[in-house]
């Protein structure tokens, strides 16, 4: 952007607030204390406002090309401000709601730059974090079918036939048209599902079914498990590459 040369022609402007509690329309904010890298249009900019810039752009303020490069662009975010404070731009919500989308970015963007100073992401954070989630994920994956209820009447009668000895499939199609949900699922891991649910799989063997209703969030579970199949997480280094590849 290089708007300096005509935009040049704006009347000098005190650096004002506006008042009342209608928006802060000052071309420079944020209260930045220092010394001064130059006045612009009547506006006193700081150096460590200039240096903001510079960080922005990845430019060294130690060559003069590249500081002159990051004191054009500040000269032109001050000279635009003070456009839209004389055209009232601030008057139309939509414009406002832009310019403070775009703050709100800017404060998002600083604080986890800030954070990351503070406790830095290093390789030893990432490996935690990978094997916390490998310990939540369990070591098997679950194919199952369920019967969810809303209350436990109907689970505890559904329960009651399987007991009975008939076989879970002869349940499921009797109950399924009166249940809140019925469904098959296949690759379920223990930190995909509620606790109570994962603890229950975990006590069953291939081909079996619950002996009581598993109470959840979610309502009254009546399950039966087809098989629980091991499960291999990716390695370490898969999984750290493909989450610095994340949006």
């Amino acid at each position: 952007m290089r708007i300096t040369g005509w935009i040049l022609w704006l009347p000098l402007l005190a650096s004002c607030s506006s008042s009342g509690s209608g928006p802060d329309t000052r071309p420079v904010q944020g209260d930045i204390s220092g010394p001064l890298a130059a006045t612009v249009n009547g506006v006193a900019v700081p150096q460590a406002l200039l240096e903001a810039v510079a960080r922005a752009r990845e430019l060294d303020l130690a060559k003069p090309e590249q500081r002159d490069q990051a004191l054009t662009l500040l000269t032109d975010y001050v000279l635009l401000s003070q456009a839209a404070g004389q055209n009232n731009f601030f008057s139309d919500e939509r414009f406002r709601a832009d310019v403070e989308a775009a703050r709100l970015q800017a404060v998002g963007n600083a604080s986890l730059a800030q954070l990351q100073k503070q406790a830095p992401i290093t390789d030893a954070v990432v490996r935690a974090e990978f094997d916390a989630q490998v310990a939540r994920a369990g070591k098997l994956e679950y194919d199952f079918t369920q019967l969810l209820f809303d209350n436990g009447d109907d689970a505890i009668k559904a329960e009651g036939e399987i007991l009975a000895g008939k076989p879970f499939s002869a349940v499921y199609d009797g109950w399924k048209t009166k249940a809140k949900q019925a469904k098959a699922f296949s690759r379920v891991r223990a930190d995909q599902i509620p606790e109570e649910l994962a603890k229950a799989l975990a006590g069953l063997k291939n081909g079996e079914s619950t002996k009581v209703p598993v109470k959840t969030n979610f309502g009254w579970h009546v399950v039966n498990l087809s098989i629980a199949n091991p499960f291999t997480p990716p390695p370490f280094g898969f999984a750290s590459r493909s989450a610095s590849r994340s949006p």
